[in-house]
């Protein structure tokens, strides 16, 4: 009995049910995607990972708001391969949640360009369409 207590006060500390928490395997495999393709050679495949209706905010040093479209956020990231001699991001502290076909991905990153490195922090939210999760929304701050 105090063992299912226990089971039942951790499924409700965690906001979800055990099935839901435990599968965090297929949002995990797109959030390493997310980093691992994100190189020159592979940006075509990285545009896969986001659901077409994907929409980005960041945050601008004046206080507004820049969004992008997942064309114009795409086109941004495909100049920036082309200009750049080195360009990459590492996640670190990544914090996966996971509430049935809903997901979040809250992470510091480190935006690398040309021998310089900027710290941000940054949110992803994912959706499953078709048993596939995908980056419907970005948001991320300097």
């Amino acid at each position: 009995m105090r063992a299912t207590l226990a089971v039942i006060a951790m499924v409700m500390g965690t906001g979800g049910s055990l099935s839901q928490q435990a599968d965090l395997a297929p949002v995990k495999r797109v959030v390493d995607d997310y980093v691992g393709l994100y190189r020159k050679d592979a940006l075509e495949r990285w545009r896969e990972l986001f659901h077409p209706s994907f929409q980005s905010a960041s945050t601008n040093q004046d206080g507004s708001v820049t969004t992008r479209t997942l064309e114009e956020f795409y086109q941004a990231q495909r100049r920036g391969f082309v200009e750049a001699k080195e360009m990459s991001e590492t996640l670190e502290n990544v914090r996966i949640e996971r509430h049935g076909r809903l997901a979040t991905a809250w992470a510091d990153f480190v935006f690398h360009y040309d021998g310089t490195s900027r710290r941000g922090r940054l949110v992803l939210t994912l959706i499953e369409e078709r048993a596939t999760f995908r980056i419907a929304g970005l948001m991320f701050s300097y």
